[in-house]
């Protein structure tokens, strides 16, 4: 049942288009939040947060990736605002 319902997921994902906003490898919901209810994505490394869209998302490490679902979240967190995306 879980395989179903997750290869549904990646066939809306992929008919929507989103897989270049998302990623492939970051449509695990296990955790605290869902990559794909997340408007904004931090990196744990830099501490900077990013659009989903932003170039610098897809040259992150998935390991640095957090998921915030907004731009005061992802600041009460401590992170800053990409200078590329302006989130």
């Amino acid at each position: 049942m879980t395989k179903r319902i997750t290869a549904l997921i990646l066939t809306l994902v992929l008919l929507l288009g989103l897989t270049a906003a998302v990623g492939a490898a970051t449509l695990d919901c296990t955790g605290d939040v869902c990559p794909l209810s997340s408007s904004y994505i931090g990196n744990a490394r830099t501490h900077k947060f990013h659009y989903s869209d932003c170039r610098y998302v897809g040259r992150m490490n998935e390991d640095n990736k957090v998921y915030f679902e907004s731009r005061d979240e992802a600041i009460d967190a401590g992170y800053v605002p990409c200078k590329v995306c302006r989130p």
